[in-house]
């Protein structure tokens, strides 16, 4: 039987989390998943998955063409070979509340894109904020898409993504939200627990590693560049370049300190 929702997985230094990830794909009910599974490093990660949670699920594996090429080729490689018309996306060290596929799929069929609240996790398993729209409403603006400075995870229509992931070397989950965003003239929310993402604190991943301030400047700098090109409409434009105008100031005033990404970036505009 077809699947209802293709979930899009990268996967690179992911041994330690990725059971958990796929776990809660295993535990989405009412729903049917495929895994497209793409590794971006020589790990085989089917291998590390507990037989009982592998029986459960339609699996498209793939690897990028080389190693290390990046969470948005391994996204684009593991979109080329999903199935199904639905689309979600899930880091291999985050986590879906049980409910979401379900919660979320058929407001996707009425809107085109939709998404919940992301509940951020501490390496000590405790929630340190929950991302939800600013006005409490049934739809994401774009102001928050940008301006929270927390990932929101879309489900959406394969269509409504023809340009595939933004290949850029940070804040690409952004981008690809602004062109969804753009695409659908709106972005639903369904803002209830079992439709939550869950974002883990890793102090592995890109945002918690040492280069995270190099990393974040480059993005940056591409995607300002990016802008231009971008077929949004004008005020999503200039909402877009202030916003990375702003975290790249911030990113530069930090160069050489003693600061990471979430310091330098995301706690200074909203006052932690």
């Amino acid at each position: 039987m077809a699947a209802d929702v293709s979930v899009i997985m990268p996967a690179c230094q992911a041994g330690a989390t990725i059971v958990r990830a796929v776990r809660s794909l295993a535990a989405q009910e009412g729903v049917r998943v495929e895994l497209a599974l793409c590794a971006d490093d020589d790990v085989d990660y089917w291998a590390l998955l507990p037989e009982e949670v592998r029986a459960g699920l339609d699996v498209a594996l793939c690897r990028t063409p080389a190693p290390r090429s990046g969470p948005s080729a391994a996204r684009n490689v593991a979109l080329s070979m999903a199935q199904a018309p639905v689309i979600a996306c899930l880091d291999a060290d985050d986590a879906y509340a049980p409910g979401r596929l379900r919660s979320l799929l058929p407001v996707v069929e009425r809107h085109g894109v939709a998404t919940g609240p992301t509940r951020e996790v501490d390496t000590h398993g405790q929630t340190t904020r929950t991302a939800r729209p600013r006005n409490q409403g049934a739809l994401l603006p774009v102001e928050d898409i940008c301006e929270l400075r927390m990932p929101f995870s879309p489900v959406f229509v394969r269509e409504r993504c023809p340009l595939g992931f933004p290949r850029l070397e940070f804040a690409e989950d952004v981008i690809l939200n602004v062109d969804l965003y753009s695409a659908a003239g709106a972005y639903a929310f369904v803002d209830a627990a079992q439709a939550d993402y869950i974002y883990y604190q890793n102090p592995g991943s890109r945002t918690g590693s040492g280069d995270a301030l190099e990393r974040a400047r480059a993005g940056y700098m591409q995607i300002l560049q990016l802008v231009e090109s971008r077929a949004w409409p004008e005020p999503v434009r200039t909402l877009v370049r202030r916003v990375f105008q702003e975290d790249l100031a911030a990113v530069d005033h930090a160069a050489g300190a003693d600061a990471n990404w979430r310091a330098a970036v995301r706690d200074a505009h909203d006052g932690r």
